[in-house]
């Protein structure tokens, strides 16, 4: 409603000035090569210092965040944010372990018979406390509880697990305790991926397992001493890949919080920015009521909903009578400050009615009142001029009384859909005519028309632009059904990792180029690791060695002849993944049909670091899950029907092993799931970030050119013009250059709107705004219309001589046009006419710049009095 714009302040240029901060704000922004923040140009907009927790969010996601450490108060809201998620995780993944635990000690009697009681009473033991501690941090009461307890407790059992594993080892002396200890890295695996235990944590305790493995298992053999040192490394290549994903996965999840703050973030100042502009764009920059363009936004709305329901909608249009003689006795900026005030009856008497109140141009003022009769609309318009009379604003010059007073015209309409609501701008305008033709200071109303409307054609403005060029109430909307799209995936969890076919397409093709460069490259790196693995670790497989290693050779070479070769090929990015994944599964395949040549124990515990080629895939080549899973398929498959279980103790053995693979196995699809469906999530965060933003500056910078644009002539208004002259008055200061300005007053223009009516008015006005902005611009001047048919115009460096002659340029160019004006005569022609002030001065610290507007004041003030259509000019006020 109208009641909720913006207070007004009791000075006419404090509340310009105030209203042009704004303006000012953006320009100097805009001034800003690198371009503002969407937040920061908001803050700058409403002359606000930036709130520290967008401020902090926004730097901060703008670092790497390779530390995995926010600002202490993004730390707080972080950990609070993800405490109870994390708890339900861990808690679930501590019953999964506990579970996992005895499944894999099922075997410790034929392992290990020497030391399986101990074995089973430790087991028990360890079970009882890891299930009574987790029960004990679930059920802590909510102020007790803290994110450190759940990762703590999770470290701790799970090397306590591995601690096990470490005497069990060392205890027994047989080979299979040996082979078996390689289960210690599944500890560490599960917390890393599973349960995606916090890095540092994750980092602490796979050390710790990895420094007491290496210190405290001893082999009592020669083949143990093999096993031990196979298990060391492949427990090293391990960690490093799960210790790589656990990092990526907080980091990743750190990163996906803080685009869901900064696009929750985003879209406040998003919808606050529009809602902030807009309020700018619909204010008259003087009063703060509607200006014209939101006053014809606001007929069109009240006009549909009376015509739906039936109703009545009445209009008062209203002039100040004698404003002429007002400026001219009192001076501009009195009359700014007698307009304000007017400006605050008619807010009142709006917010009291239920309608809206509108600045329509200069003294003019229109209030449109919803579900109104005939006859309470002309008490509306009675009370009107009452509260304006008894404001007593002096008016010596005024013909109808000492104080200023308002005429108003009435007029009031049930519409059909036959009428237009130019029907009711008529009728009110015929009254407005009628009170001034009866003496003013009066309301009269008007129910039948008395002439033919007069229908505007006359638009040929170029550089203007109407109410319908942007709707700014759709502009928090730009782009939302984008965002929406984006939204619904979010919510619908795409747990197939699969989007909508026209959005996988693009996240497909998004970064493909550096797709291709990695995959290449990462396809060169596994190559040349793995083979230096199976080198290092040749006599876990000594009868089988030099023919493993001759054709890990050249499978090795065949693989990156073929990888060279089709990765400068142009391929579509699946194509790309699926020869990646193809490489991946043959490696896999060829290295366990190898190892199950070899008649060795030993060959059978190395089968375990098979693992490590879809871990490869998932973690160093980050391939999507769908492939991962095919080549961890492979590899678990090739290694169950290729190796052969002879006798009990290889049996044992390649039960062991086979248990392992399969844990990795599903540890390695826990961890490519979970690493694309995080990378999907963050794309579609980022995609909502990018419209977001989008949408924002879009929003920002058409909703900012309606805010500093009059809504009637399209040319810089008075907000803008306040910025302009004080931007050029300080700039001019330092060069200690001129300043020129030109105060442009149309001729008669009262008469005009008088005879020819204001919707024809607003015509006039309309081309002789585009004439005098298209002559200021081609002299490097700027214009701007000041209110009603009042214009200006700046000319940085412009000396007296110079904005002069640029004044008799407009006032040419206006003649020429020859808009006609029947009901005067200027120097013989019927036609439009402009008188202008022009002054210039040299800008001071001692000098305010209120001189300069005062003195082209009084110099439009000569040219009327030496009888218009001319140029007077001056270069110090007139006492």
């Amino acid at each position: 409603m109208q009641g909720e714009t913006t207070p007004m302040p009791d000075s006419s240029r404090d509340i310009q000035r105030g209203l042009s901060d704004a303006s000012a704000r953006y320009s100097a922004l805009e001034s800003n090569k690198d371009g503002p923040s969407s937040r920061l140009l908001l803050a700058n907009l409403r002359g606000e210092a930036l709130p520290d927790s967008v401020d902090l969010v926004e730097s901060t996601l703008a670092r790497r965040n390779i530390w995995l450490r926010f600002p202490a108060a993004l730390e707080v809201l972080f950990q609070a944010d993800t405490l109870e998620p994390r708890r339900r995780l861990l808690l679930v993944c501590a019953l999964i372990g506990c579970f996992g635990t005895i499944v894999g000690t099922l075997n410790a009697d034929q392992l290990a018979p020497d030391i399986s009681p101990m074995i089973w009473r430790i087991l028990w033991i360890w079970e009882a406390l890891a299930l009574l501690c987790t029960a004990t941090v679930w059920f802590l009461p909510k102020r007790l509880r803290r994110n450190w307890q759940g990762e703590a407790l999770t470290a701790f059992f799970a090397f306590t697990i591995d601690v096990m594993l470490i005497w069990w080892a060392q205890a027994s002396s047989l080979d299979t305790s040996i082979t078996h200890s390689a289960t210690a890295m599944i500890a560490v695996i599960f917390v890393c991926i599973a349960a995606r235990l916090r890095f540092y944590w994750a980092l602490g305790m796979a050390v710790a397992v990895f420094l007491s493995y290496s210190v405290f298992v001893q082999g009592n053999t020669p083949t143990q001493e093999m096993v031990i040192s196979g298990n060391i490394a492949l427990m090293a290549l391990s960690f490093i890949f799960v210790l790589s994903a656990n990092y990526t996965f907080e980091h990743r999840e750190r990163r996906n919080w803080l685009l869901r703050k900064y696009d929750d973030q985003q879209r406040d100042v998003l919808v606050e920015t529009s809602q902030y502009l807009r309020t700018l764009a619909a204010q008259d920059p003087l009063t703060g009521l509607y200006n014209r363009r939101q006053f014809d936004a606001e007929l069109a709305r009240f006009w549909s909903e009376a015509t739906q329901s039936g109703q009545g909608l009445a209009l008062l249009m209203l002039d100040v009578d004698f404003f002429k003689r007002y400026n001219d006795t009192y001076g501009h900026p009195a009359g700014d400050t007698c307009l304000i005030k007017i400006a605050e009856q008619l807010s009142l008497l709006a917010l009291a009615r239920g309608g809206v109140a509108a600045r329509i141009g200069g003294e003019e003022f229109a209030v449109l009142l919803p579900l109104h009769t005939a006859e309470q609309a002309e008490a509306a318009a009675t009370t009107l001029c009452e509260a304006i009379r008894a404001a007593r604003i002096e008016h010596r010059e005024s013909s109808v009384a000492e104080y200023v007073t308002v005429s108003v015209g009435v007029a009031q309409l049930a519409p059909s859909v036959n009428d237009t609501p130019s029907e009711l701008i008529a009728l009110a305008d015929q009254g407005l005519y009628q009170a001034k033709s009866n003496g003013r200071n009066q309301a009269c109303s008007a129910t039948t028309l008395t002439s033919p409307i007069m229908h505007n054609n006359e638009r040929d403005v170029s550089n203007t632009f109407d109410a319908d060029d942007i709707d700014p109430a759709a502009v928090p909307l730009l782009h939302e059904l984008e965002v929406q799209s984006y939204i619904k995936i979010l919510k619908d969890k795409f747990i197939w990792l699969r989007f909508p076919a026209e959005i996988e397409r693009v996240y497909r093709n998004h970064n493909a180029e550096q797709r291709r460069k990695h995959l290449a490259l990462v396809a060169v790196v596994g190559l040349i690791i793995y083979n230096f693995y199976v080198y290092a670790n040749s006599e876990l497989f000594a009868d089988v060695a030099e023919k493993a290693v001759t054709s890990q050779l050249y499978l090795t070479v065949t693989l990156l002849i073929f990888t060279l070769v089709m990765y400068q090929r142009v391929m579509s990015p699946v194509w790309r993944e699926f020869s990646f994944c193809l490489g991946t599964s043959i490696v896999a395949v060829v290295s366990a049909w190898l190892m199950s040549q070899s008649l060795l124990l030993t060959a059978l515990t190395y089968a375990v670091c098979l693992s490590l080629i879809p871990m490869f895939s998932g973690v160093g080549a980050r391939q999507p899950f769908w492939f991962t899973f095919a080549s961890a398929t492979v590899t678990l498959i090739a290694t169950m029907l290729l190796f052969d279980s002879v006798g009990d103790v290889f049996k044992l053995v390649y039960l062991d092993t086979v248990f392992i693979l399969a844990s990795n196995t599903v540890y390695t699809l826990i961890l490519a799931y979970t690493l694309e469906y995080g990378a999907r999530k963050e794309w579609l965060f980022s995609q909502i970030e990018r419209v977001q933003n989008t949408a924002l500056v879009k929003a920002t910078e058409q909703l900012h050119r309606l805010s500093i644009s009059d809504p009637l002539t399209g040319i810089r208004n008075r907000r803008q013009f306040e910025v302009d002259f004080d931007r050029i008055w300080e700039e001019s200061q330092k060069e200690a250059q001129p300043v020129g300005l030109l105060i442009i007053d149309v001729d008669f223009f009262k008469l005009y709107n008088d005879s020819y009516g204001h919707p024809a008015g607003d015509a006039c006005l309309q081309r002789v705004a585009v004439v005098i902005n298209e002559t200021a611009q081609a002299s490097k001047g700027m214009a701007a219309r000041l209110g009603g048919e009042e214009f200006g115009v700046l000319l940085p460096g412009g000396d007296l001589d110079q904005i002069a002659l640029l004044g008799e340029k407009i006032c040419a160019a206006v003649r020429n046009k020859s808009i006609d004006h029947k009901t005067t005569t200027v120097d013989g022609q019927k036609a439009i006419t402009v008188s202008v002030g022009a002054a210039s001065l040299i800008p001071s610290k001692a000098l305010p710049s209120s001189k300069l507007l005062a003195v082209a004041d009084d110099a439009l003030y000569q040219a009327k009095e030496h009888g218009r259509n001319q140029v007077s000019s001056l270069s110090e006020p007139v006492l």
